[in-house]
């Protein structure tokens, strides 16, 4: 009798079960069985720039030797004796050693077209040795060139200006930067209708700081009359982007 009533029983649990199934079924939100895509908030993006104008306070000068000679080795010595004294009559300035490193040195044949021997023929050997000077004051550039220039120097390659520590400029451009995307998205928000949510996002653009061409390729003849070298460095324009995603209301 008892064996009978639990085989009853089986075909009332699994109808039970199903009913369950069904009223969970029907319960669950069609959302859940589909997944409609969720509208992106109204945002505004916006990119600026901020500009700090600001003097530099230190000057890279590139220095040269250029000599010439029948062999590589008279080349050489007599380049050698030049720049020594190059160097030491800038030392003499207050310019320490370690603000002096050579840039380049290099050693090539004079060539010549020979007509009557029909062929390319070395006349002899040029050496060039170019230091890079930097000068912690940029008043003393005028007279770091005099003084390489009246003791051998044949060759000012270049002259550079720029800020020792650039830090302070670059933070000051980044809060002009930010300041004025700000601006300019209340003036997109009020122009749309709506009005200028928080910060969702903000990218600051690489930063580099800008080095004037170089200069005084003939400084030797800006010199020739005696006076001493006229250097005026200017301003340095310090420029940081950055680009910020604002929610829109």
């Amino acid at each position: 009798m008892s064996a009978t009533k639990t085989r009853s029983a089986h075909p009332l649990l699994a109808a039970s079960a199903f009913i369950l199934s069904a009223v969970a079924l029907a319960a669950t939100p069609s959302s859940a069985r589909a997944q409609s895509p969720v509208p992106t908030p109204p945002q505004i993006i916006v990119s600026a720039n901020g500009e700090v104008v600001i003097s530099p306070d230190r000057a890279n000068i590139q220095l040269g030797v250029e000599t010439q000679a029948k062999t590589a080795a008279l080349a050489s010595a007599d380049n050698n004796r030049k720049q020594t004294a190059v160097l030491n009559a800038i030392k003499a300035l207050g310019i320490p050693a370690s603000s002096i490193t050579t840039s380049n040195y290099s050693v090539s044949p004079v060539q010549r077209w020979d007509e009557k021997e029909r062929k390319t023929v070395i006349d002899g050997y040029r050496v060039s040795n170019i230091v890079v000077v930097n000068v912690a004051k940029i008043d003393q550039s005028g007279a770091v060139i005099d003084a390489a220039l009246s003791n051998g120097s044949n060759r000012v390659a270049g002259l550079n200006f720029e800020l020792a520590d650039p830090s302070k400029a670059r933070e000051e451009a980044i809060t002009k930067a930010v300041a004025q995307a700000r601006r300019e998205a209340e003036v997109a928000a009020k122009a749309a209708g709506g009005s200028l949510g928080g910060l969702l996002e903000l990218t600051v653009n690489s930063f580099e700081q800008p080095r004037p061409l170089p200069m005084f390729a003939m400084a030797k003849m800006a010199s020739a009359d005696g006076g001493p070298t006229p250097v005026s460095e200017g301003t340095l324009t310090i420029q940081v982007g950055v680009t910020t995603r604002w929610s829109f209301k």
